[in-house]
């Protein structure tokens, strides 16, 4: 088994899926010759800091809170690498890697990239006030979800294979932003911050703690947040 990644996007951009998949598949079968068909196929989600390194030691502000985490689809390396660092730390034994990965750090090389990536975040609040993906449910086809504007308020509308419609608030319940429709996991997913929830809102991946709320207790355009 083959497993080959790339094309990668931020959480809650790409609508594309797809060619997406077909560029992966276009890209191995070129440099491998003989492959068989694909088995699976599926779009993960990768935490990565802006200096590409994992956070990996003590929580800042916590004595005895330790963190592994932003391992960017590096899981083996870098997990097995947070195993025998934490151990270290716990037992207060010395490690030459504890500054590299220390979660409190702070990089100036990578400030140009934090602010970048904050003003992507920032702009998508202006889906706020925008319009639907499409003007009702009617047009939402069998297995497919998008986003429609009801008055002052967005709903989340999945319709199943059975036709029946799972409606939920489109508000991310971590701070406000406008979840986005993805077709390749049926999930929503979160473009400000990467929650990620599921057809009938709950959810799949933080920082949201609690689910996409019911329809009927929507309120009309959440205040904007920053993060």
């Amino acid at each position: 088994m083959l497993i080959v990644g790339g094309e990668d996007h931020r959480t809650g951009e790409a609508t594309d899926h797809d060619r997406r998949y077909d560029v992966l598949e276009a890209w191995t079968r070129v440099r491998l010759n003989g492959l068989g068909r694909i088995t699976h196929r599926w779009s993960g989600q990768v935490l990565e800091p802006v200096d590409g390194l994992a956070f990996i030691g003590r929580n800042p502000g916590d004595r005895h809170v330790y963190v592994a985490t932003g391992f960017t689809g590096n899981g083996l390396t870098h997990g097995t690498l947070a195993g025998v660092l934490l151990a270290d730390l716990v037992l207060g034994r010395a490690n030459d890697w504890a500054r590299v990965y220390e979660p409190g750090r702070i990089s100036l090389r990578s400030a140009p990239g934090f602010i970048r990536e904050n003003v992507k975040t920032a702009g998508h609040y202006a889906e706020l006030v925008s319009g639907g993906d499409v003007e009702d449910e009617a047009q939402i086809a069998a297995g497919d979800g998008a986003i429609v504007r009801r008055g002052l308020r967005k709903c989340a509308v999945y319709r199943d294979e059975s036709g029946d419609l799972h409606e939920r608030s489109a508000y991310c319940t971590h701070l406000g932003c406008v979840v986005a429709w993805n077709r390749a996991e049926r999930t929503w997913d979160c473009p400000c911050h990467g929650s990620r929830f599921d057809v009938d809102g709950g959810v799949v991946h933080g920082p949201a703690i609690a689910p996409l709320a019911e329809v009927d207790d929507i309120t009309p355009e959440p205040t904007p947040a920053t993060a």
